[in-house]
Formats: C-alpha cells, sequence, structure tokens
C-alpha cells in the first residue's frame, strides 16, 4: 500500500486535481459560513472531499467514472440554485476532459450529459430556446474536442503520461516484444500503449514510437 501511494502521490496531475478540490471544498464551506449552507452545499463540499482518497487509491483509471458522477452534481446544482444554464458549460467541460482521458466511454458519458441536462432544463423550467442554444453549442464543443482528437489538427507534441514514456524510451531503445519493457508486466505495457496510441490519434505501435523518437531528437537538437 505504501508503494502504491507514493507511485500516485508522484503523479503531479494526481496531486494538482486533488489540491484543486481540496481547495473548492473549502471555498464552499467559506460560502455557507457566509451565507447558509444549503443541502446542495454539502454534496458539493462531500463530493470534493471524497474525491481526495479516491483520486489517491485508483489514480487515473478512476478518474472519469468520478468526474461523470461529479458533472451530474454540478448540472443539478445549477438547475436547483435556479442559475440560467444555458449559458454555463462547466459540467461540459468535464464530460470533455473524460472523453480525453477514455475515449472507450465517449458515447455513454455524452448521452448521459444530454440526458441530464434536458431533465436539468425542465426542472428549472427555463425558455425552450435556452435548451436549444446549450444543446447546439454543446454539439458544436464536443464536435471541436473530437476534431482535435481524432488528429485532425496536427500536434505539435505528443500527450503522454510519464510511464508511457518511460515505456517508450525503452522501445526507442531496440526492445521489440512488450515483454523485454522493464519495470512493467506485458498486459501494463499493452494497455498504456493502446491508450496512448488512442490518444494521440489512433496512431499504430509503430507510428507512435516513430513520432516519439522523432519529438526526442528534435528536443535534443534544441
Amino acid at each position: 500500500m505504501n508503494f502504491c501511494l507514493k507511485k500516485n502521490c508522484s503523479d503531479k496531475f494526481v496531486l494538482f486535481t486533488v489540491l484543486i478540490s481540496f481547495l473548492i471544498a473549502c471555498l464552499y464551506v467559506w460560502k455557507g459560513i457566509k451565507t447558509e449552507f444549503s443541502l446542495l452545499a454539502y454534496i458539493i463540499i462531500g463530493m470534493n472531499i471524497l474525491y481526495v482518497p479516491f483520486a489517491i487509491l485508483f489514480s487515473r483509471s478512476g478518474f472519469p467514472f468520478f468526474y461523470i458522477i461529479y458533472s451530474a452534481f454540478l448540472i443539478f446544482s445549477m438547475a436547483f440554485e435556479q442559475t440560467y444554464l444555458y449559458n454555463n458549460y462547466s459540467a461540459l467541460f468535464i464530460i470533455c476532459v473524460v472523453i480525453m482521458i477514455q475515449p472507450k466511454i465517449r458515447i455513454p458519458a455524452i448521452i448521459l450529459y444530454f440526458v441530464l441536462v434536458t431533465i436539468a432544463f425542465a426542472l428549472n423550467e427555463e425558455i425552450l430556446y435556452h435548451y436549444f442554444i446549450h444543446v447546439v453549442r454543446s454539439i458544436w464543443y464536443i464536435g471541436l474536442v473530437d476534431f482535435v482528437l481524432s488528429d485532425k489538427f496536427r500536434r505539435k507534441k505528443l500527450v503522454l503520461y510519464e510511464d508511457e514514456r518511460m515505456i517508450l524510451d525503452q522501445l526507442c531503445e531496440g526492445k521489440v516484444y512488450q515483454k523485454e519493457v522493464e519495470g512493467f508486466s506485458e498486459n501494463t505495457v499493452y494497455r498504456k500503449l493502446k491508450a496512448a496510441r488512442e490518444r494521440n490519434g489512433n496512431v499504430t505501435r509503430e507510428q507512435l514510437v516513430d513520432a516519439y523518437r522523432n519529438e526526442k531528437e528534435n528536443a535534443s537538437q534544441e
């Protein structure tokens, strides 16, 4: 457990999101002290505090699912606080993060978002054209994210995590088979390379290794 905890805490992304989540919880506590604590305030504070051990224990593997739940709470918190939903895309931003982290659950996440938004708009009794403005803009934003992730824009740098770079370093050194990579099991190497390939435009393993090798060579020449 100590080794696992140390490994997860060394992940900068995990630490960043944990700190932000804790800060949000503190800000909502401050808001509650200055005004009053509503049921939704308690839920948001609880979600953000719960995120801290969740992120440390599950690291990136559990992020997408937690983010989907968190986006749902954001949607309904805005509805019940009687704020205008049509121009607020905080939850949609989180859904876009989910799509980037875990492309496999892209379609279910998008469908769930629009279902929850429809329910929230109905609960908030907003004007119908506000709903359609939000839906069309959401399709626009999701389309932009999908366009970029599909590699229709040329990336200057690969989007990789540190452990993926460690694996690619060894493959660039001439190791051909995944079982030859030191420090990771063969299944782990397969999973991480697959995730890296999907994140960087659904390239093949050979294309990913070549792109990483070229990136390293260009960085050394600068």
